[in-house]
């Protein structure tokens, strides 16, 4: 159909001249507009919803923004769903893929979303509220946005979508607080559960019939979409407090079995712990992707995996020939770089705004994984060491002085950055390096220090990336952000460098000291180390280790790049 340009009276008027009288009364009653009821006072004309739609198609393209709040403060039921519609067209064309960044369209959402905000109290029946505020409101969040939030705002951060969703909650408005709750059939859909959880709990005990069967709803379509199981964690927690209706809605798509076993829940039952789905509730998207990541909640954490599956297997495939593992090793080991390296990158997290974002930084990082695994795999498959051979070369014009500070503020900078365990790993393997003991096999290792195989092998592999980076800053001049306690840890290092064997002995021991293990962990340990040969504990003669600087500095740069 061709772009048809109608003034606000215009589509009034043809909208009017499509009046069915039979059909309004049959509306009248269906939407409950009797003396008492939730939509008294409305007004129908008696338009189907496809006739209504059928117009609003007609017209969106062309129609002027600023003709619409005609179409909404109408005293027709119809007409106003019709500018309702109007608005969800012209969002949705700015909200696709190509427009999601573009400040222009940005510019845009956000006027349309200030104009439906405006007037939402026009949509004063349930189904102009539900066919339009999953489409406007949201759609726009999960997409990026330049609105702040009023000065009033106590969210934290200034959030200002959790402040317009807060705002319609605890509106005393049916319909406002309705469009909070059914908005967030679109996050779920995107697979983002958190806004469910955080309305639904909101308004658990709400008194009206037409928001137990949203919030039901809602609950079914985040299961359904999102995680089944934070749906059973939710109702193991809500269950017993949650009106029926609420309970039989979010139920719905559930065996039979399963359904029975929901609904003999008592009112007065009490669940035996308390489920974790409460620490999801209405946390933003990038401090609720941190927390997939950091392995939190595992239903979660493989949910995300099994997401973005194709698009990280498109990028394996770019570097599979670098690589020596196959895609379902490779994405182990960066998943558990991500829930073990630090705070980095999650650094990164805080710029994040939406979900899409997210999932793009995630997919870059794992670019960024990939290259540089394949990089690090092809120094060791290579027996001439091409980038290790540039770097000694460079290194020639360094003096000892030099290389003691670089060695000095390595160490310094590794123990007040890495986490324990990774603490630990490289300190025993500088005191190999020195006492030329034989390393401990990696599956070994990981035993001592309670971890699984795959990560330590990761902690390992991370630990001498970031020794790598550190490294070539330093080389560079440029300084490594150290505090009080470790400037005085480089100048002890520094000051007794041919005795360093003690110095990184005595740290190693405060190391196993500060690892979160019990005391007989602990001892087991290192009599599990001790016993097969890879003891470090005491100098292979009285005297102290003399270290020549070339020496030491030759075999770090080795260990670094292997």
């Amino acid at each position: 159909m061709g772009i048809t340009r109608l003034t606000a009276k215009e589509i009034i008027d043809r909208m009017e001249s499509l009046r069915n009288e039979e059909q309004r009364l049959q509306l009248m009653r269906f939407f409950k507009t009797g003396k008492g009821d939730y939509g008294e006072g409305d007004e129908f004309l008696g338009l189907k919803v496809p006739q209504t739609r059928e117009v609003a198609k007609s017209v969106a393209q062309a129609f002027p923004l600023s003709e619409i709040p005609a179409l909404l403060q109408s005293r027709w039921h119809e007409v106003r769903l019709c500018g309702f519609l109007i608005l969800v067209a012209k969002f949705e064309r700015l909200a696709t893929k190509r427009l999601e960044n573009n400040e222009e369209a940005i510019r845009g959402r956000d006027e349309i979303l200030s104009m439906y905000l405006q007037y939402a109290e026009k949509a004063n029946n349930w189904d102009l509220v539900d066919l339009s505020v999953p489409k406007i409101l949201g759609h726009w969040l999960l997409l990026p946005t330049n609105l702040s939030p009023l000065p009033t705002s106590t969210h934290r951060g200034g959030d200002v979508k959790r402040q317009v969703l807060d705002e319609l909650a605890q509106s005393p408005c049916l319909w406002k607080q309705r469009m909070s709750i059914v908005c967030t059939w679109k996050t779920s859909q995107m697979g983002d559960p958190s806004w469910c959880l955080r309305y639904a709990e909101i308004h658990l005990h709400h008194p009206h019939d037409l928001m137990h069967k949203a919030v039901g709803w809602m609950l079914r379509e985040m299961g359904k979409r999102c995680s089944m199981d934070l749906l059973r964690d939710f109702l193991r927690q809500h269950a017993h407090e949650m009106p029926r209706t609420t309970l039989r809605y979010a139920i719905e798509k559930m065996p039979e079995q399963e359904r029975q076993e929901w609904m003999s829940i008592p009112q007065d039952y009490e669940p035996a712990k308390k489920s974790k789905v409460n620490r999801f509730a209405g946390i933003p998207v990038p401090d609720f992707a941190d927390m997939i990541l950091k392995g939190d909640d595992e239903a979660m954490y493989y949910l995300l995996h099994n997401r973005i599956n194709h698009q990280l297997q498109e990028r394996y495939k770019a570097y599979q020939h670098h690589l020596y593992d196959s895609f379902e090793d490779i994405i182990d080991d960066f998943f558990l770089y991500l829930r073990e390296s630090g705070r980095y990158p999650y650094e990164s997290l805080k710029h994040i705004k939406n979900k899409e974002s997210f999932e793009s930084w995630l997919l870059n990082t794992f670019r960024n994984y990939l290259s540089n695994r394949s990089e690090a795999e092809g120094h060791v498959f290579s027996s001439q060491f091409p980038c290790e051979e540039k770097t000694l070369i460079a290194d020639e014009s360094i003096s000892d002085e030099e290389k003691i500070h670089i060695v000095s503020q390595l160490i310094a900078y590794a123990h007040q950055v890495f986490y324990p365990r990774v603490r630990f790993i490289f300190l025993r393997s500088l005191l190999t390096i020195l006492n030329k003991k034989r390393a401990v096999p990696n599956k070994e290792m990981a035993e001592a220090l309670d971890m699984t195989s795959l990560s330590y092998r990761v902690a390992v592999y991370r630990m001498k990336q970031n020794l790598t980076m550190f490294r070539q800053r330093l080389l560079k001049e440029e300084k490594l952000r150290l505090d009080a306690e470790h400037i005085n840890m480089v100048e002890l290092i520094n000051d007794d460098f041919e005795h360093l064997y003690p110095v990184l002995f005595r740290l190693y021991i405060l190391c196993i000291d500060s690892l979160k293990t019990s005391t007989a962990v602990k001892n087991l340990r290192q009599q599990y180390l001790e016993e097969r040969g890879f003891a470090v504990h005491e100098l292979d003669s009285d005297s102290p280790i003399l270290v020549r600087v070339s020496v030491f500095w030759e075999k770090l740069n080795r260990w670094i790049v292997t």
